[in-house]
């Protein structure tokens, strides 16, 4: 079975630091924020293996994949076949509206 290397890349990683203050905020709890964050992060390197799940929304940007990764968290990535690789663009948690996101970002 192929394994495909998985970047996060600094949007991402700018998502997770937002998600964690935002559950350190709401609960006061660090060890149950960093929890919920390291959950993240390995249900995102699960993609290393079989990463073409989830909805393809090229209607938001070329190649862009969705996947729900978490009931409050969702994942917008690309996969490069001749690369192996899982490019993870975004973190989006508690219902943000990604399909704005995405699309804003293409514009730039």
């Amino acid at each position: 079975m192929k394994h495909y290397d998985v970047y996060l890349m600094p949007d991402a990683i700018k998502d997770l630091s937002e998600i964690y203050e935002y559950i350190l905020e709401a609960s006061g709890l660090p060890d149950v924020a960093w929890a919920y964050i390291e959950r993240l992060r390995d249900k995102c390197h699960g993609f290393q293996v079989a990463p073409i799940r989830g909805q393809k929304r090229d209607d938001l940007r070329q190649n862009l994949r969705i996947a729900v990764i978490d009931k409050n968290a969702v994942i917008a990535f690309e996969v490069d076949e001749d690369q192996q690789s899982v490019i993870i663009l975004n973190i989006f948690y508690g219902g943000r509206d990604y399909e704005t996101i995405m699309r804003d970002s293409q514009e730039i």
